[in-house]
């Protein structure tokens, strides 16, 4: 192995990826998609840490006006790669995460239970709290009602949680998606 100088990265072999460049190094093609995703390469959907990882390395190369993304790969996985599939679902990937996040990332029914479980329990709450505190004046009971309103909050945590770590910045990222939806893909075999 060799050590790349300038930014003191052990490389195998071939030219290492550089700073100013739109790449990603994966040990397998089928690290770029979901896991457990069984549809055809074409139509699987980018792992979410892939997704970032491209959004990150675009945001330090833009603006181009033909991105074109190099996927370092080892060269044991080339004859088993359909590259043009892994084009298509990258650029369906990107254009699927153009759409409003409820279309691009539906909720799977977990999620939809907690969310609408979350915002029941928070109401109900809120009433109990509400009730408590106008029929009783005592410390004990204004404690109570306080701590209910605590596992309410508890309850909403997941669904506020989904608005703004996920909703808020994937309406800023959108942009930057539809810049890519017709990213080439270039394959470096190594």
């Amino acid at each position: 192995m060799r050590r790349s100088h300038r930014h003191g990265r052990e490389r195998r072999g071939g030219r290492a990826p550089d700073r100013d460049e739109f790449a990603i190094r994966v040990a397998t093609i089928d690290e770029l998609f979901e896991p457990f995703d069984a549809c055809p390469v074409a139509e699987r959907r980018l792992r979410d840490e892939v997704r970032a990882h491209l959004l990150d390395r675009w945001e330090a190369v833009r603006p181009s006006p033909a991105p074109v993304l190099r996927v370092h790969a080892p060269v044991d996985q080339r004859s088993a790669t359909d590259e043009q599939a892994v084009q298509a679902a990258v650029r369906a990937d990107m254009r699927t995460n153009t759409q409003p996040l409820r279309r691009a990332n539906p909720l799977n029914r977990h999620d939809r239970i907690a969310i609408w479980s979350g915002t029941l329990i928070f109401l109900i709450t809120i009433a109990i709290s509400t009730t408590l505190d106008r029929e009783a004046t005592g410390v004990l009971i204004a404690g109570i009602s306080q701590a209910i309103v605590v596992i309410g909050w508890v309850a909403l945590w997941d669904p506020a949680a989904r608005i703004v770590v996920e909703s808020v910045p994937h309406h800023f990222t959108r942009k930057r998606y539809a810049e890519l939806t017709e990213v080439k893909l270039e394959f470096r075999w190594q």
